[in-house]
């Protein structure tokens, strides 16, 4: 069994404050030496972080502040623009409706014209025909069934020319 002597006690007390001593020479001191240098990084960077949440806040406050000054120069912006779009607008309707008007004129015009160019080609076309069809009739000899035959003939042959 273990025995309490008093040398024992001693011994282990002595032994304590040794193994204590050489903790704290060797080991403490650069634990705490450790912990003193995370304790001051840890201080600026905090310090650093409010200065830039100071910073952040003063910027944010200031776009805040440009923001609803852009808001209202949009606003301004689109107003003078709406504006000059309806002139715009206005004035190219109004030219869209004097050309529209110029087209209609010239377009009936155009049409009156040529009108009267196909009435002529088809006189003319007429006048080649019934010439043609007169010459055939005064070459050839005349019975009932000759004049029938000329006439469905002529009747084909203008059909076949006007396709």
């Amino acid at each position: 069994m273990l025995d309490f002597s008093p040398i024992n006690i001693i011994c282990i007390i002595a032994n304590l404050l040794i193994l204590y001593l050489i903790f704290k020479i060797f080991l403490f001191k650069k634990v705490d030496a450790i912990l003193a240098q995370r304790r001051d990084e840890i201080d600026e960077a905090t310090k650093a972080a409010d200065i830039a949440t100071k910073s952040a806040l003063d910027t944010k406050r200031e776009y805040e502040e440009k923001i609803s000054h852009a808001e209202e120069e949009k606003e301004q912006i689109l107003a003078d623009i709406k504006k000059k779009g309806y002139e715009e607008y206005e004035k190219i309707v109004d030219d869209a409706k004097k050309k529209g008007e110029q087209i209609l004129l010239e377009a009936k015009h155009n049409a009156e014209v040529e009108n009267e160019r196909a009435k002529e080609a088809y006189a003319t076309e007429l006048t080649d025909m019934v010439i043609h069809a007169a010459s055939k009739i005064a070459a050839t000899k005349h019975n009932a069934s000759d004049d029938k035959e000329l006439y469905d003939k002529f009747i084909i042959e203008a059909g076949a020319d006007n396709e």
